[in-house]
């Protein structure tokens, strides 16, 4: 199911876009394609809302409005990639990115409900699927994988963090288990 899902977006301008920016880049601990977040994000999107173009787009394309050097390049005088993005998408990576700047990994988050997700749907939903897929690398490929003290307390900070984050979102314990048990069986 996931293929063919990837398949459907594989030919959409936006995906090339972010297939071009992130071609050979890795996640520094794991090892892990960035391609990949996109991918499980994208199909964990569509998994729980439906295949809302718009939504989509900007999904994919967060990364890029999140990056400083991301966003200064998209705008710089020499670039053209930014009449390959939809304004709807445009507003909505702005305000993804007004929204996640607000709350790093680094910083501690003294309650879930202390988190300002903003108005609007589309942007929480984007959010939904990038925290569950953000989650499930981190449990799989960082919690706990050092015994270090430092390193346990890291762990502990990071469960944390996402835990409030998909709290703050009203994603249950229940439903970000099958979500994730969904994407490994497609990954398979």
């Amino acid at each position: 199911m996931r293929h063919d899902f990837l398949d459907s977006i594989a030919n959409k301008p936006f995906y090339k876009l972010i297939q071009q920016k992130y071609s050979g880049k890795v996640a520094r601990r794991s090892g892990v394609s960035y391609m990949n977040h996109i991918q499980e994000g994208a199909f964990i999107l569509q998994l729980i809302y439906g295949n809302n173009e718009t939504l989509m787009e900007a999904f994919c394309l967060h990364p890029i409005f999140q990056n400083d050097k991301s966003l200064s390049q998209l705008l710089s005088d020499d670039s053209d990639e930014l009449a390959f993005i939809s304004p709807p998408a445009i507003v909505l990576g702005m305000e993804y990115r007004r929204v996640t700047s607000s709350y790093k990994i680094k910083n501690k988050i003294q309650s879930f409900d202390s988190i300002e997700i903003g108005p609007l749907d589309k942007v929480h939903k984007m959010l939904v699927a990038d925290k569950i897929q953000n989650k499930k690398d981190f449990m799989k490929y960082m919690y706990l994988k050092h015994d270090r003290p430092s390193y346990q307390k890291a762990s502990e900070h990071g469960l944390q963090y996402f835990d409030s984050w998909l709290n703050r979102l009203s994603v249950s314990q229940e439903m970000y288990t099958e979500i994730v048990e969904q994407v490994e069986r497609n990954n398979q």
